[in-house]
C-alpha cells in the first residue's frame, strides 16, 4: 500500500504529460478502431528537433499511447512520452475541441478562392472556385473530383464533389476530411494565369537587388485606383505575382518605347530619369487641383454631362464617316460600367492607360471616344466629390539634398525655372534652346541636362 501515492503520481504525470504534448484541436483527428488516419503532421522531440510528415496516433481520443510518423523514407513509432509534442499541419479552424468535431481540410487554407454569392436571409452565401480533389466521409468512402465548397457567414455550410458518375453533395457535419489533389503551386499558376488572361502583357523585365531578369510583364491596375501596386511577370514558363515589397521596380517595352516603374511610397510609378544628382518620377499622391480640367466638367455636367459626351462622339462619327451605339452606352452605363469601358478601349488600342493613349495614340477617333468617355466619367465623379480633378504631378527629387521640387503642366515652365536659373550651362545656352528646356514635353530631357550641372 506504500508505493500507491507513486503510482498515482505516475498516472498524474502521465496524463499532464499527454494534455501538454498533443498542439491539434482533439476533433481534427479521424479515430478508427483504436487509431488515426494518417494526417500531415509532425513530431517534436524532447531534443527539440522537428520532423514534418504524417502521423496517426494510436490509443484513444482520451489516452494516446503512441505516435506513428512516415516522412523522408522513414517509418517510426514514437512511444508519446518520448515526444515534446505533435500535431496536424493543415488544421481546420473550426475544428472542434472535442472528439467528433468538424471535417479536417488537409489543404492549404490559401489555396481556396472564395467568392461572395450572395446574401440570403441576411447571411452572406460564398462559394470556392471548382477545383479537383477529394472528400472522405465519415463512414470511410473517399469521393474525388471537381471539389467545391459552400460556406454561410463564414462557417461551412456543405461541400459538392463532381466526379465521373455524378454530382456528390454532403452537409459539413458528415465529412471526416477533405482537400485539393492540386498541388498549391498549380493553384497558384492557374490563378496568376487567369487574371494575366484579362490584361495585355509586354516584354520587360522585373529588377531587384540582384540585377534585372527578363520576361514577360502585365500590369494589374484596380478600376477607380490611381496606383499600381501588383503585377505578373512571366520567366520562363512560370508566372509569379511581384509587389512593391518583393522587387525595386520594372520595365515593359509597348510599341518600341521602354517605360520604367520604381518603387515610392509602397506603390509603384513612372519612372522618367534617374541620375547622379537628381530623380523623376510620378507623384503618387497629388494634391494640387487642375482648375481647368475641374472648370470643364463641372460646366459639362451643369448642362448634362452625358450629352456633352455623346456630342464629341456624335461629331467624330460625322468627322470620320463611322456608325457606333457609343452615345447610347453613355447617357445608359453605370460610372463603374463606363471606367471599364474605358479601361477595355485603352487596351485594345496598345496602351495601358487612357491618358496615355489619348496622349499618344495616331486614332484621333480613339483618342475621341476616350475623350467623351473620360469626360461623362469625370463629370459624374466631379459632382459626388466636393474638391476636383488632380493634376498629374512629377517630382524632380535632388538625391544629394532629399529637396523635391514638384512640377505639374499648367505652372511648369515657373516651376522648373527655380532649378534652370540655378544653372550656370543653362545661362550659357540660346534662348531657343532655353526655351525647349521650359517646355513639358521635354521635361526628362530638361532633367537629365540638370543632372549634369548640378
Amino acid at each position: 500500500m506504500k508505493s500507491l501515492p507513486v503510482i498515482v503520481l505516475i498516472i498524474t504525470l502521465s496524463l499532464s504529460a499527454y494534455a501538454q504534448t498533443n498542439e491539434s484541436p482533439a476533433g481534427a483527428y479521424q479515430w478508427k478502431r483504436g487509431k488515426t488516419e494518417l494526417q500531415p503532421g509532425y513530431v517534436v522531440l524532447k531534443s527539440g528537433k522537428r520532423m514534418d510528415g504524417k502521423i496517426s496516433l494510436i490509443g484513444s481520443a482520451e489516452l494516446v499511447k503512441e505516435v506513428e510518423f512516415m516522412g523522408d523514407q522513414k517509418y517510426l513509432t514514437f512511444p508519446v512520452a518520448s515526444l515534446k509534442g505533435y500535431g496536424l499541419t493543415n488544421v481546420n479552424p473550426n475544428a472542434s475541441a472535442t472528439v467528433g468535431g468538424g471535417p479536417v481540410n488537409e489543404s492549404p487554407e490559401s489555396m481556396y478562392e472564395w467568392r461572395n454569392m450572395g446574401t440570403v436571409m441576411s447571411k452572406v452565401i460564398e462559394s470556392t472556385t471548382p477545383r479537383n480533389g477529394y472528400v472522405v466521409h465519415r463512414n470511410g468512402t473517399k469521393y474525388e473530383g471537381e471539389l467545391k465548397l459552400r460556406r454561410k457567414d463564414g462557417v461551412l455550410e456543405d461541400i459538392e464533389v463532381k466526379t465521373a458518375s455524378g454530382k456528390e453533395k454532403f452537409d459539413a457535419k458528415d465529412i471526416a476530411r477533405y482537400g485539393y489533389t492540386v498541388s498549391e503551386a498549380e493553384v497558384v499558376q492557374a490563378k496568376l494565369a487567369r487574371e494575366q488572361n484579362n490584361k495585355r502583357s509586354f516584354p520587360g523585365s522585373i529588377i531587384t537587388a540582384a540585377g534585372k531578369t527578363n520576361g514577360e510583364v502585365t500590369l494589374l491596375y484596380e478600376q477607380g485606383v490611381r496606383n499600381l501596386d501588383r503585377i505578373i511577370f512571366k520567366g520562363g514558363d512560370k508566372l509569379a505575382e511581384y509587389t512593391p515589397a518583393t522587387i525595386t521596380g520594372f520595365t515593359y517595352v509597348n510599341k518600341g518605347v521602354e517605360t520604367k516603374y520604381t518603387v515610392i511610397e509602397n506603390v509603384f510609378v513612372p519612372e522618367g530619369f534617374n541620375g547622379n544628382t537628381f530623380q523623376l518620377y510620378r507623384n503618387p499622391n497629388p494634391t494640387t487641383i487642375n482648375e481647368r480640367a475641374t472648370a470643364l466638367v463641372k460646366s459639362a455636367v451643369a448642362v448634362g454631362t452625358s450629352a456633352a459626351a455623346t456630342a464629341v462622339v456624335k461629331e467624330d462619327q460625322k468627322r470620320n464617316n463611322y456608325v457606333s451605339n457609343m452615345d447610347s452606352v453613355i447617357r445608359v452605363s453605370s460610372t463603374e460600367e463606363l471606367i471599364a469601358l474605358r479601361d477595355q478601349l485603352a487596351q485594345l488600342g496598345g496602351y495601358e492607360t487612357a491618358q496615355d493613349a489619348i496622349e499618344n495614340s495616331d486614332s484621333e477617333s480613339l483618342k475621341a471616344n476616350l475623350g467623351a468617355l473620360e469626360l461623362a466619367i469625370q463629370g459624374r465623379q466631379a459632382t459626388a466629390a466636393p474638391g476636383g480633378i488632380l493634376n498629374i504631378e512629377w517630382v524632380i527629387f535632388n538625391k544629394i539634398t532629399n529637396e523635391k521640387t514638384i512640377v505639374y503642366k499648367s505652372q511648369y515652365k515657373d516651376q522648373i525655372d527655380v532649378l534652370l536659373m540655378g544653372c550656370d550651362k543653362y545661362l550659357e545656352l540660346a534662348k531657343p534652346m532655353q526655351n525647349d528646356m521650359q517646355k513639358w514635353d521635354n521635361l526628362a530631357k530638361t532633367v537629365k541636362f540638370l543632372d549634369g550641372c548640378y
